[in-house]
């Protein structure tokens, strides 16, 4: 019984020695699995992270362009603002001082006889006054008259 007793005893070491082995192999290769994996993931991280920071940097360059326009086109439209009421008010000046011209001319007709009443009379639509025939004439034949409303 010794003999089979040696080669249990064989048959247990080889195995030992088979599943060290094995174990080994097995290590060896996962490692060799992990750091092939590790490798390959980092690249890809690489390329990714590349990939990510050249969107990144359109999207912040088109983000720029869309302010860039946007602020221009504000300071167009303040700018056309601005124009539009400078001359707004260069003509509401214009217009504020015709029409204190037009009113002292006339209280100057007024105190010189513009509450005449005009009109045009006769075929030719000549233009004729109203006389006040109360008022007294003037002249050597009395051919001035006053005028109505004067």
């Amino acid at each position: 019984m010794s003999k089979i007793f040696d080669l249990a005893q064989s048959f247990e070491e080889k195995s030992k020695q088979q599943v060290s082995d094995t174990e080994t192999r097995l290590t060896t290769a996962f490692e060799m699995h992990a750091t092939f994996i590790s490798d390959a993931l980092g690249k890809n991280e690489t390329i990714i992270s590349d990939v990510i920071s050249a969107q990144n940097r359109r999207v912040r360059a088109l983000l720029l362009k869309t302010w860039i326009w946007m602020a221009l086109s504000l300071i167009a439209i303040l700018i056309a603002s601005y124009g539009v009421i400078w001359l707004q008010g260069e003509m509401i000046t214009k217009n504020w001082q015709a029409i204190s011209e037009q009113k002292d001319t006339l209280q100057q007709l007024e105190a010189k006889g513009g509450k005449i009443q005009w009109n045009r009379c006769g075929d030719n639509r000549r233009l004729c006054v109203m006389i006040d025939e109360k008022a007294e004439t003037y002249g050597q034949r009395g051919e001035w008259r006053i005028l109505k409303g004067y």
